[in-house]
Protein backbone atom coordinates (compact mmCIF):
# COMPACT_ATOMS: atom_id res chain seq x y z
CA UNK A 1 0.00 0.00 0.00
CA UNK A 2 1.31 3.43 -0.97
CA UNK A 3 0.54 6.09 1.62
CA UNK A 4 -1.18 9.16 0.09
CA UNK A 5 0.87 12.36 -0.22
CA UNK A 6 -0.75 15.80 0.05
CA UNK A 7 0.71 19.25 -0.68
CA UNK A 8 0.01 21.54 2.28
CA UNK A 9 0.80 24.64 0.24
CA UNK A 10 -2.50 24.04 -1.56
CA UNK A 11 -4.14 24.95 1.76
CA UNK A 12 -1.83 27.72 2.90
CA UNK A 13 -1.50 29.46 -0.49
CA UNK A 14 -4.29 28.01 -2.62
CA UNK A 15 -7.70 29.18 -3.79
CA UNK A 16 -10.83 28.44 -1.77
CA UNK A 17 -11.43 25.38 -3.94
CA UNK A 18 -7.86 24.15 -3.50
CA UNK A 19 -8.07 24.67 0.26
CA UNK A 20 -11.24 22.60 0.47
CA UNK A 21 -9.80 19.88 -1.76
CA UNK A 22 -6.58 19.63 0.26
CA UNK A 23 -8.53 19.52 3.53
CA UNK A 24 -10.67 16.67 2.22
CA UNK A 25 -7.63 14.71 1.01
CA UNK A 26 -5.92 15.17 4.36
CA UNK A 27 -8.96 14.01 6.31
CA UNK A 28 -9.50 11.04 4.01
CA UNK A 29 -5.98 9.65 4.47
CA UNK A 30 -5.94 10.24 8.23
CA UNK A 31 -9.38 8.62 8.54
CA UNK A 32 -8.48 5.53 6.49
CA UNK A 33 -4.87 5.01 7.55
CA UNK A 34 -4.15 7.26 10.52
CA UNK A 35 -1.18 8.48 8.44
CA UNK A 36 -0.42 10.80 5.53
CA UNK A 37 2.70 12.11 3.80
CA UNK A 38 3.07 15.87 3.56
CA UNK A 39 4.93 18.11 1.13
CA UNK A 40 4.72 21.89 0.70
CA UNK A 41 5.05 22.47 4.45
CA UNK A 42 7.51 25.34 4.10
CA UNK A 43 10.43 23.90 6.07
CA UNK A 44 13.50 24.27 3.87
CA UNK A 45 15.80 21.50 2.71
CA UNK A 46 18.67 23.37 4.35
CA UNK A 47 16.91 23.31 7.73
CA UNK A 48 16.11 19.61 7.47
CA UNK A 49 19.68 18.76 6.40
CA UNK A 50 21.13 20.72 9.33
CA UNK A 51 18.72 19.00 11.72
CA UNK A 52 19.65 15.53 10.40
CA UNK A 53 23.37 16.29 10.79
CA UNK A 54 22.95 17.58 14.36
CA UNK A 55 20.81 14.55 15.20
CA UNK A 56 23.71 12.26 14.30
CA UNK A 57 26.25 14.47 16.06
CA UNK A 58 24.26 14.47 19.30
CA UNK A 59 24.25 10.70 19.63
CA UNK A 60 27.98 10.60 18.93
CA UNK A 61 28.65 12.71 22.02
CA UNK A 62 30.57 11.07 24.89
CA UNK A 63 28.34 8.95 27.13
CA UNK A 64 29.13 11.10 30.17
CA UNK A 65 27.91 14.24 28.39
CA UNK A 66 24.61 12.61 27.44
CA UNK A 67 24.16 11.26 30.97
CA UNK A 68 24.74 14.76 32.35
CA UNK A 69 21.45 15.82 30.73
CA UNK A 70 19.58 12.54 31.24
CA UNK A 71 15.82 12.40 31.80
CA UNK A 72 15.16 10.63 35.12
CA UNK A 73 11.97 8.90 33.97
CA UNK A 74 8.53 9.12 35.55
CA UNK A 75 5.44 11.11 34.62
CA UNK A 76 6.92 14.57 34.04
CA UNK A 77 7.26 15.82 30.44
CA UNK A 78 10.46 14.52 28.90
CA UNK A 79 13.48 16.78 28.67
CA UNK A 80 17.03 15.85 27.75
CA UNK A 81 18.52 12.45 26.96
CA UNK A 82 16.81 9.06 27.41
CA UNK A 83 19.17 6.12 27.09
CA UNK A 84 18.74 2.89 25.16
CA UNK A 85 15.76 0.92 26.49
CA UNK A 86 14.60 3.52 29.02
CA UNK A 87 11.16 3.98 27.42
CA UNK A 88 8.91 0.99 26.79
CA UNK A 89 6.49 1.61 23.93
CA UNK A 90 4.77 -1.76 24.38
CA UNK A 91 3.50 -0.57 27.77
CA UNK A 92 1.87 2.44 26.11
CA UNK A 93 -0.10 -0.01 23.97
CA UNK A 94 -0.72 -2.61 26.67
CA UNK A 95 -2.03 -0.04 29.17
CA UNK A 96 -3.51 2.37 26.65
CA UNK A 97 -6.54 2.80 24.43
CA UNK A 98 -7.07 -0.90 23.76
CA UNK A 99 -5.79 -2.46 27.00
CA UNK A 100 -4.12 -5.00 24.73
CA UNK A 101 -2.60 -8.24 25.96
CA UNK A 102 1.17 -8.09 25.41
CA UNK A 103 4.22 -9.28 27.31
CA UNK A 104 5.58 -7.08 30.08
CA UNK A 105 9.15 -7.97 29.10
CA UNK A 106 9.44 -6.33 25.68
CA UNK A 107 12.25 -3.79 25.18
CA UNK A 108 12.80 -0.93 22.72
CA UNK A 109 16.17 -0.62 20.96
CA UNK A 110 16.35 3.19 20.68
CA UNK A 111 17.55 6.30 22.47
CA UNK A 112 16.32 9.87 22.18
CA UNK A 113 16.63 13.55 23.12
CA UNK A 114 13.59 15.71 23.95
CA UNK A 115 12.93 19.43 24.21
CA UNK A 116 9.81 21.52 24.85
CA UNK A 117 8.63 25.03 24.11
CA UNK A 118 10.68 28.07 25.07
CA UNK A 119 7.47 29.51 26.54
CA UNK A 120 7.23 26.64 29.06
CA UNK A 121 8.77 27.77 32.39
CA UNK A 122 7.44 24.74 34.29
CA UNK A 123 9.64 22.23 32.49
CA UNK A 124 12.76 24.02 31.17
CA UNK A 125 14.93 22.47 28.50
CA UNK A 126 18.38 21.09 29.23
CA UNK A 127 21.10 21.23 26.61
CA UNK A 128 24.43 19.61 25.77
CA UNK A 129 27.51 21.79 26.01
CA UNK A 130 27.62 24.35 23.15
CA UNK A 131 31.36 23.78 23.02
CA UNK A 132 30.80 20.13 22.10
CA UNK A 133 27.80 20.77 19.84
CA UNK A 134 27.77 24.36 18.51
CA UNK A 135 24.52 25.53 16.95
CA UNK A 136 22.52 22.64 18.38
CA UNK A 137 20.22 24.64 20.66
CA UNK A 138 19.51 27.37 18.10
CA UNK A 139 18.64 24.85 15.38
CA UNK A 140 16.37 22.87 17.67
CA UNK A 141 14.53 25.99 18.84
CA UNK A 142 14.05 27.24 15.26
CA UNK A 143 12.79 23.83 14.14
CA UNK A 144 10.38 23.66 17.08
CA UNK A 145 8.82 26.98 16.05
CA UNK A 146 8.56 25.89 12.41
CA UNK A 147 6.85 22.63 13.34
CA UNK A 148 4.45 24.51 15.63
CA UNK A 149 3.46 26.58 12.58
CA UNK A 150 2.95 23.50 10.40
CA UNK A 151 0.87 21.88 13.14
CA UNK A 152 -1.46 24.90 13.26
CA UNK A 153 -1.91 24.73 9.48
CA UNK A 154 -2.73 21.01 9.57
CA UNK A 155 -5.22 21.42 12.41
CA UNK A 156 -6.87 24.37 10.63
CA UNK A 157 -7.24 22.21 7.51
CA UNK A 158 -8.86 19.46 9.59
CA UNK A 159 -11.29 21.98 11.09
CA UNK A 160 -12.22 22.95 7.52
CA UNK A 161 -12.64 19.34 6.39
CA UNK A 162 -14.79 18.48 9.41
CA UNK A 163 -16.91 21.66 8.99
CA UNK A 164 -16.04 22.78 12.51
CA UNK A 165 -16.06 26.37 13.77
CA UNK A 166 -12.62 27.98 13.38
CA UNK A 167 -10.23 27.27 16.27
CA UNK A 168 -12.23 24.28 17.57
CA UNK A 169 -8.92 22.44 17.90
CA UNK A 170 -6.49 25.34 17.82
CA UNK A 171 -8.03 27.11 20.81
CA UNK A 172 -6.77 24.13 22.84
CA UNK A 173 -3.28 24.22 21.25
CA UNK A 174 -2.13 27.79 21.80
CA UNK A 175 1.45 29.08 21.33
CA UNK A 176 1.43 30.48 24.87
CA UNK A 177 0.42 27.15 26.38
CA UNK A 178 2.39 24.91 24.02
CA UNK A 179 3.12 21.56 25.66
CA UNK A 180 4.48 19.92 22.51
CA UNK A 181 7.83 18.15 22.36
CA UNK A 182 10.53 17.84 19.70
CA UNK A 183 12.43 14.55 19.76
CA UNK A 184 15.61 13.34 18.10
CA UNK A 185 15.62 9.55 17.72
CA UNK A 186 18.49 7.14 17.19
CA UNK A 187 18.11 3.41 16.63
CA UNK A 188 21.61 1.92 16.98
CA UNK A 189 22.74 -0.89 14.72
CA UNK A 190 21.60 -4.22 16.16
CA UNK A 191 22.02 -7.88 15.13
CA UNK A 192 18.89 -9.07 13.37
CA UNK A 193 18.95 -12.27 15.47
CA UNK A 194 18.43 -10.15 18.60
CA UNK A 195 15.23 -8.68 17.18
CA UNK A 196 14.11 -12.10 15.97
CA UNK A 197 14.34 -13.34 19.57
CA UNK A 198 10.94 -11.70 20.13
CA UNK A 199 11.83 -9.64 23.21
CA UNK A 200 13.37 -6.54 21.60
CA UNK A 201 12.35 -4.33 18.69
CA UNK A 202 13.16 -0.85 17.48
CA UNK A 203 9.71 0.31 18.62
CA UNK A 204 6.86 -2.02 19.45
CA UNK A 205 3.33 -1.23 18.18
CA UNK A 206 1.95 1.77 20.05
CA UNK A 207 -0.10 4.97 19.83
CA UNK A 208 1.41 8.43 20.34
CA UNK A 209 0.01 10.49 23.22
CA UNK A 210 -0.52 13.93 21.70
CA UNK A 211 -2.84 15.34 19.03
CA UNK A 212 -0.79 14.59 15.91
CA UNK A 213 2.84 13.64 15.30
CA UNK A 214 5.04 15.17 12.58
CA UNK A 215 8.06 13.10 11.51
CA UNK A 216 11.15 13.45 9.35
CA UNK A 217 12.98 10.18 8.68
CA UNK A 218 16.38 9.65 7.11
CA UNK A 219 16.44 8.03 3.70
CA UNK A 220 19.05 5.41 4.60
CA UNK A 221 17.15 2.96 6.77
CA UNK A 222 13.38 2.56 6.77
CA UNK A 223 11.23 0.52 9.08
CA UNK A 224 8.27 2.71 10.07
CA UNK A 225 5.03 0.74 9.62
CA UNK A 226 1.34 1.54 10.15
CA UNK A 227 -1.58 -0.78 10.86
CA UNK A 228 -3.67 -2.08 7.98
CA UNK A 229 -7.10 -1.18 9.28
CA UNK A 230 -8.90 -3.02 6.49
CA UNK A 231 -7.71 -6.44 7.59
CA UNK A 232 -7.62 -6.39 11.39
CA UNK A 233 -9.81 -5.58 14.34
CA UNK A 234 -8.95 -2.57 16.53
CA UNK A 235 -9.68 -4.84 19.48
CA UNK A 236 -7.38 -7.71 18.53
CA UNK A 237 -5.66 -9.03 21.63
CA UNK A 238 -2.14 -9.33 20.23
CA UNK A 239 0.08 -7.89 17.54
CA UNK A 240 0.46 -11.18 15.65
CA UNK A 241 -3.13 -10.80 14.39
CA UNK A 242 -2.35 -7.46 12.78
CA UNK A 243 -0.99 -6.54 9.37
CA UNK A 244 1.22 -3.50 8.90
CA UNK A 245 2.26 -1.50 5.84
CA UNK A 246 5.63 0.18 5.44
CA UNK A 247 6.05 3.93 5.14
CA UNK A 248 8.68 4.11 2.43
CA UNK A 249 11.60 6.49 2.92
CA UNK A 250 11.53 9.05 0.14
CA UNK A 251 12.85 12.58 0.03
CA UNK A 252 14.14 13.47 3.54
CA UNK A 253 12.17 16.75 3.34
CA UNK A 254 8.93 14.78 2.99
CA UNK A 255 7.03 14.82 6.29
CA UNK A 256 5.01 11.95 7.74
CA UNK A 257 1.97 12.86 9.88
CA UNK A 258 -0.09 10.55 12.10
CA UNK A 259 -3.13 10.82 14.36
CA UNK A 260 -2.43 10.52 18.10
CA UNK A 261 -4.55 9.69 21.13
CA UNK A 262 -5.81 13.17 22.00
CA UNK A 263 -7.32 13.71 18.54
CA UNK A 264 -9.09 10.36 18.84
CA UNK A 265 -10.52 11.52 22.17
CA UNK A 266 -11.54 14.98 20.92
CA UNK A 267 -13.31 13.49 17.89
CA UNK A 268 -14.98 10.78 19.99
CA UNK A 269 -13.33 8.12 17.84
CA UNK A 270 -14.09 9.73 14.45
CA UNK A 271 -10.33 9.96 13.83
CA UNK A 272 -8.77 6.91 15.50
CA UNK A 273 -5.17 7.10 16.69
CA UNK A 274 -2.69 5.37 14.39
CA UNK A 275 -1.17 2.14 15.63
CA UNK A 276 2.42 2.00 14.35
CA UNK A 277 5.83 0.46 14.97
CA UNK A 278 9.42 0.50 13.71
CA UNK A 279 10.70 -2.83 12.38
CA UNK A 280 13.94 -3.80 10.61
CA UNK A 281 13.94 -2.95 6.90
CA UNK A 282 13.19 -5.84 4.54
CA UNK A 283 15.76 -8.00 2.76
CA UNK A 284 18.10 -8.74 5.68
CA UNK A 285 19.38 -12.23 6.46
CA UNK A 286 19.47 -13.67 9.98
CA UNK A 287 23.24 -13.26 10.37
CA UNK A 288 23.19 -9.59 9.33
CA UNK A 289 23.14 -6.42 11.40
CA UNK A 290 20.23 -3.99 11.10
CA UNK A 291 21.71 -0.58 10.16
CA UNK A 292 21.29 2.38 12.46
CA UNK A 293 18.33 4.68 11.84
CA UNK A 294 17.71 8.35 12.67
CA UNK A 295 14.46 10.31 12.73
CA UNK A 296 13.02 13.55 14.12
CA UNK A 297 9.52 13.64 15.66
CA UNK A 298 7.39 16.58 16.79
CA UNK A 299 4.66 15.47 19.18
CA UNK A 300 2.01 18.18 18.86
CA UNK A 301 0.06 18.28 22.13
CA UNK A 302 -2.84 20.09 23.72
CA UNK A 303 -2.25 22.84 26.26
CA UNK A 304 -1.73 21.18 29.65
CA UNK A 305 -4.93 22.52 31.17
CA UNK A 306 -7.02 21.87 28.05
CA UNK A 307 -9.81 19.33 28.34
CA UNK A 308 -9.06 16.22 26.28
CA UNK A 309 -12.48 14.66 26.67
CA UNK A 310 -14.74 14.24 23.63
CA UNK A 311 -15.84 17.53 22.07
CA UNK A 312 -19.59 18.12 21.90
CA UNK A 313 -19.35 18.55 18.12
CA UNK A 314 -18.68 14.79 17.86
CA UNK A 315 -21.14 13.41 20.41
CA UNK A 316 -24.61 12.73 18.97
CA UNK A 317 -27.48 14.22 20.94
CA UNK A 318 -28.73 11.83 23.58
CA UNK A 319 -25.60 9.70 23.51
CA UNK A 320 -22.80 9.49 26.07
CA UNK A 321 -19.29 10.56 25.10
CA UNK A 322 -16.80 7.72 24.65
CA UNK A 323 -14.05 9.71 26.38
CA UNK A 324 -14.47 11.45 29.72
CA UNK A 325 -13.36 14.93 30.62
CA UNK A 326 -9.74 15.10 31.88
CA UNK A 327 -6.99 17.69 31.56
CA UNK A 328 -4.23 17.05 29.06
CA UNK A 329 -1.52 17.07 31.74
CA UNK A 330 -3.36 14.54 33.91
CA UNK A 331 -3.94 12.26 30.93
CA UNK A 332 -0.32 12.65 29.85
CA UNK A 333 0.96 11.77 33.34
CA UNK A 334 -1.18 8.67 33.53
CA UNK A 335 -0.03 7.44 30.15
CA UNK A 336 3.65 8.40 30.39
CA UNK A 337 4.03 6.73 33.77
CA UNK A 338 3.31 3.39 32.09
CA UNK A 339 6.18 3.80 29.62
CA UNK A 340 8.98 3.99 32.22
Amino acid sequence: MVLPTVDLSQYTHGTAQQRQQLSSQLLDSLSRHGFVKLTGHGISRETVSKLVALNKSFFQLPAEEKQRIAYPGGSKPQRGFSCLGSENSSNLYRKGLLNAVTSQHLRDAREHFDMGSLSDPSYPNIWPSPTLLPGFQATMETTFDELQRVTAEIMSALETALALPPATFLSKMTPAGNASELRLLHYPAIPLREIQSGTVNRIWPHFDLGVITLLFQDGNCGGLEFEDRSSTSRGADNNHNKRFHRVECGDPVEMVVNVSETLQRWTNGTLPAALHRVNPPPGLHAAEVVPERFSVAYFAKADRNADVGALKDFVPEGEEAAYRSISAIDYHRQRLQSAY
